[in-house]
Formats: structure tokens, sequence, C-alpha cells
């Protein structure tokens, strides 16, 4: 038996232990929408690494031969396996989940009809809370002083003798009209509907008529001309873009008027007028 070298037996080299950190394979979360709109475009690369391999070194193989030569092959006796057989399975039956039905198409309320009250002389009349703009159509066979208001609007009409016209009501914030107060010397009617049931259309941008309106302009003007004839008392016009909501008073004026004004249309406009008036797309 060879003796040991000097300095001790010589020991083989052991495997080196490699780590390889594991690497996210899945895909990049995609940024958020207002991000990317704000932000532009943003470009992710994901980089995948492979395997490491690991080499393993090992010392000689000092198998005795003898051992190995004497070792013979070793006959095992054959056996017999009793064969088996499998129980039978009854599979549980399987019922199918019950389909489901699609909930029947539900159809918006119709919108109510406006309401039409009829009445003679002075009266206080209640019509709940009308959250909503509205348009409301007075008329009176009077003698003397016509007023309507309401407590949501003040002050809506102010006449002596008959009259025939409409106001809106619920434009401004905290308006909320419940009730109105008339104080009349004859027969009157008083009804109270949407914009889109009491309004005069005026498809086209150009309007005409007598005393007080609120009308819907059509069109895509940017002003108009407006006049007003053969009146001797307030000629008011408001206005509010039917896009943008922006507008105001345009015109307040006493007896005739005729001029250019900003109105962009489509528009909702007012008018307290008594005498005959115009409005053109300019």
């Amino acid at each position: 038996m060879p003796s040991p070298p000097p300095g001790g037996p010589i020991v083989p080299p052991q495997a080196a232990d490699f780590t390889v950190a594991p690497t996210a394979t899945g895909p990049a979360k995609k940024s958020n929408t207002r991000a990317f709109i704000v932000g532009g475009v943003a470009l992710v690369i994901a980089l995948c690494c492979g395997g490491a391999v690991i080499g393993a070194f090992s010392g000689d193989d000092d198998t005795d031969p003898k051992a190995a030569a004497s070792a013979g092959p070793s006959t095992a006796a054959p056996t017999t396996a009793a064969p088996t057989t499998a129980a039978p399975t009854t599979a549980a039956p399987t019922s199918a989940a019950p389909a489901t039905t699609e909930p029947a198409p539900t159809t918006a309320a119709p919108t109510p009809k406006p309401k039409v009250i009829k009445g003679r002389g002075d009266d206080v009349v209640r019509v709940g809370d009308l959250t909503d703009l509205s348009v409301v159509k007075f008329t009176c066979k009077c003698t003397s002083n016509t007023v309507l208001s309401s407590d949501g609007d003040g002050l809506l009409v102010n006449e002596i003798g008959s009259y025939s016209g409409k106001r809106w009501i619920n434009l401004e914030d905290g308006a909320l009209t419940t009730e109105f107060e008339i104080e009349a010397s004859g027969s009157w009617t008083l009804t109270v509907g949407t914009v889109e049931q009491l309004a005069t259309k005026a498809p086209t941008g150009k309007a005409s008529g007598k005393g007080d309106d609120v009308l819907v302009l059509g069109g895509d003007a940017s002003a108009a001309k407006i006049t007003h004839r053969r009146g001797d008392s307030n000629f008011v016009v408001y206005a509010y873009s039917l896009d943008t909501g922006e507008g105001g008073l345009l015109i307040n004026e006493i007896g005739a008027y005729s001029g250019v004004r900003p109105l962009s249309a489509p528009a909702l406009v007012e008018i307290t007028a008594d005498g005959n008036w115009t409005i053109t797309p300019a």
C-alpha cells in the first residue's frame, strides 16, 4: 500500500455551488390608462435567462475486483401473482345546471302629461316638487291686474288686462317651485310641463312672435339679430347655450329695439315683451 504524500491525503475537489436567481417570466402589468395618455407610450422589455449547468467532480472508484468477481448472479424463484378483479364502479349521475333566463327588458316610465289647472279669481295652486327645468303657460281673460308668482322663482307675470304667455321655472340653482300664487279678475288657465312639451320650437334658429315666450332655437349660429316692434314696455331676452350651458341676459330695453347680439345656438331663450319680436341668425 503506497504511503500518503507529505502533508496528508489529497482531498478531491468538491462541486462548485452555483445558485441561479429565479427570473420572472410573466408579462409586465399594463400601465393605467390615464398615465398612458398623459405620459405617452412606455416600452417594457423582459429579459429571460436559461438555467446554469453545475459540474461535479468525484475521486477514483476503488472497487475491489475480487469482490466483483465473487458476486455471482442470483436467480430469484418465479412467483405467480394471483389475478385481481377490480370492483365495478358506478359514476354518480350529474345534473345539468338550470338554464338562466334573461331578465325581461324594462321600459322607461312615460313622461307625465302637462298639468292643467283652471280657475277664476285669486288662488293658490300647489303642484308638488318640480325638481326639473319646466315651462309654465298662463292665460287669463282679465280686465285689471294679472299677477302670477311662484315660491321658487318669484314674480313671473305682472300685467294689466288679458294675458297669454310662457315663462320658465327652476332654471337657477336652488329654485324649487311647489306652488303658484295667482291674482286675477277673470278666468285663467295654468299649464305646467317640460321644455319639450311646452316650449316653442324653432329648429332653423329663426323665430317670431308676440308677447312672452320660451323658445328652443336650433341651428349653429353664434349670433342673432333681434328686433322688437309695436311695444312700449320692457323688452328682455335671456339665452343659454344647450351645448355649454353658458349664457345670461342679452337685452334689457324699453320700447322698440333692433340689434345683433351673441347667441350660440342651439339655445334656450326666454323673451319678455308686449310687442312683436323676431330672432334671425346673424
